[in-house]
């Protein structure tokens, strides 16, 4: 399994407990109420485990698992894939935390940020998938 697999599956287990704590604690809140603030961690919550957990395990398991070149055995450009984690973490954290007074341009831009991360994920692959049995 390549580094890049193992660091976004990693990664993606991170935000699952994390996310998974958040959605304790709220869930902790309801039955004895700790405190209503709780509830302003929700945001974290859902990005945390949408983005962080269920999509970077995706991608890190899928960027392992796709076919390689048959050529030049190799996976593509791994400063794309470099990029493509460092894209895809920035978001996440970007818009996570954008809420609590960094503003709404950081959020729009931790956004941008997952869509590049994508976009990186589909062009690294894109030939390795289509062209594998011609």
């Amino acid at each position: 399994m390549p580094l890049i697999s193992r660091l976004m599956i990693r990664l993606s287990l991170v935000y699952f407990v994390l996310g998974a704590g958040i959605g304790a604690l709220m869930l902790i809140n309801k039955a004895f109420l700790i405190s209503p603030m709780i509830w302003f961690i929700f945001p974290i919550h859902i990005e945390f485990l949408i983005f962080g957990w269920i999509i970077q395990f995706t991608l890190g398991v899928a960027y392992w698992i796709l076919p390689r070149f048959l050529e030049s055995k190799g996976r593509g450009n791994p400063k794309l894939a470099w990029l493509m984690v460092v894209f895809l973490n920035l978001g996440i954290l970007s818009v996570a935390f954008a809420p609590y007074g960094l503003g709404q341009n950081i959020g729009l831009a931790g956004r941008i940020f997952e869509t590049l991360a994508v976009i990186l994920f589909i062009t690294l692959h894109w030939k390795r998938v289509v062209t594998y049995n011609k």
